[in-house]
């Protein structure tokens, strides 16, 4: 189920790429609609999916985003890293701890095959 969450209270577990934040402020500007929710974890808000578009309603200050949200144990995760072991317990700590993990390190699979598509006018997530 899609929700609508505070940009306010969304946290990075990852790092982001500032070229991909703005290629993207473009295209959802240009289109006027936010098409994909965040995927979020559902005990603080910890971004699985999305750490670009959480940047995109920042810069463009929104006060909401559209989300889904998972128990994340119940998330299945992996890194692209070889360097890199961890757990949701690992990742949550870290993020919590303003520690987020480097740039396309942590992969999610949803347990619900994944996210789905929304359409919600970039307008109402300025309300």
């Amino acid at each position: 189920m899609i929700v609508r969450v505070p940009v306010e209270r969304l946290r990075h577990i990852e790092g982001f790429s500032r070229k991909r934040v703005q290629g993207l402020v473009d295209k959802i500007r240009s289109e006027g609609v936010w098409i994909k929710p965040l995927a979020l974890d559902d005990a603080h808000d910890l971004v699985l999916d999305g750490q670009h578009r959480m940047e995109v309603a920042r810069t463009l200050g929104l006060k909401w985003v559209p989300a889904v949200r998972y128990r994340y144990a119940d998330v299945e995760l992996w890194s692209l890293r070889p360097n890199h072991a961890f757990d949701w317990r690992e990742v949550t700590r870290r993020a919590l701890a303003e520690d987020p993990y480097p740039y396309k390190t942590v992969k999610h699979r949803f347990p619900d095959g994944g996210l789905p598509a929304c359409r919600f006018p970039l307008a109402e997530l300025f309300e």
